[in-house]
């Protein structure tokens, strides 16, 4: 049963008021490093776009479409560059942090001879049945 008291006049100011200017909103997934920075330029991009009228949505002249689509692609030219350039910059970033947290390959390692280690083993382990062809098979597999 339709709400007597309920007019859409009177619940217009209680809706709630969206956050984004751009219009709806979704979810993304973004890797945890750039979430911060990935918001950051969200933000920043709904700050310069005008808030989107749903009257244009559902109409409007010819002329006036064409108009502001001239409009928006030379503003979308320009966005489109500025975008390219924050990516090599966010770029940049990525690798200067990989670099950080995975600096230079250790030095490499100068392994035994397979007849020396496996003289070790016996020694350590007399019942092992590990051969000379298995300690070789293991170096090689170490050595990549």
């Amino acid at each position: 049963m339709p709400n007597p008291k309920g007019h859409e006049d009177s619940i217009k100011d209680s809706r709630f008021k969206a956050a984004w200017h751009s219009g709806p909103t979704r979810t993304i997934r973004v890797p945890i490093a750039l979430t911060d920075a990935t918001l950051d330029y969200a933000r920043q991009l709904d700050k310069k776009l005008e808030p989107r009228d749903t009257a244009d949505r559902r109409g409007g002249s010819e002329v006036e479409k064409k108009q502001s689509q001239s409009g928006d692609t030379r503003t979308g030219a320009v966005e489109v560059a500025w975008l390219k350039a924050e990516n090599r910059s966010l770029q940049n970033l990525v690798s200067d942090t990989r670099v950080e947290l995975y600096p230079t390959p250790p030095p490499e390692i100068e392994l035994p001879e397979a007849a020396d280690l496996l003289n070790r083993l016996k020694a350590k382990r007399k019942k092992s049945a590990a051969t000379l062809a298995d300690i070789e098979a293991i170096l090689e597999m170490i050595e990549g």
